[in-house]
């Protein structure tokens, strides 16, 4: 994932890790589990520490349990965020420990959680179940594999009969602009 501008708005790079942990998640799982090595000669590109670390916070988030009301909360935090243009530091591919003490540590931010009802960890553990259980209730049958991560069915219960909701915070996450 590409960005043309030099500094991403915090909505923005939350719904970035999210893609990345999803997708690279996919990937990274898909290459330690195929029976047949990597092409002679190719480097893996996540070590087995961070397979394995990637691994751990997929179980995690995807079993999460999301609370009733979760979704409108996510979307006006979200909303909060970008009004206040807080921008945190961070990178892409940071493991869920990480994205919790980075935004423990954002000036600003504690308020805004706390007024949504979520504690950082709340938080960054509510929006990656979501991302990671919305993105696997589109797999199709055929594209499963046995040794694919499998969300929680109470959370897929919940996205799916609030799918307005979850399009609400889709949307919030998509259309964040960059600053």
């Amino acid at each position: 994932m590409s960005y043309t501008k030099k500094s991403v708005s915090f909505v923005g790079k939350y719904a970035a890790v999210v893609l990345t942990v999803t997708l690279g998640a996919h990937a990274a799982l898909a290459q330690s589990t195929a029976v047949t090595g990597p092409a002679q000669g190719a480097q893996p590109t996540l070590s087995d520490e961070q397979v394995k670390t990637l691994r751990h916070d997929m179980e995690t988030a995807l079993h999460y349990p999301l609370k009733a009301d979760v979704l409108p909360r996510l979307t006006n935090t979200l909303k909060a965020i970008h009004a206040a243009n807080i921008q945190p530091p961070g990178r892409v591919g940071m493991s869920l420990d990480e994205q919790i003490a980075m935004v423990e540590k954002v000036p600003g931010l504690d308020a805004i959680l706390k007024a949504n009802n979520f504690t950082a960890r709340d938080f960054v553990m509510s929006l990656t179940c979501v991302g990671l259980t919305g993105s696997l209730m589109n797999v199709t049958p055929n594209q499963q594999t046995a040794q694919m991560a499998q969300p929680d069915p109470k959370n897929v219960a919940l996205l799916k009969a609030k799918q307005t909701e979850l399009q609400d915070l889709i949307a919030i996450l998509r259309t964040a602009p960059a600053q």
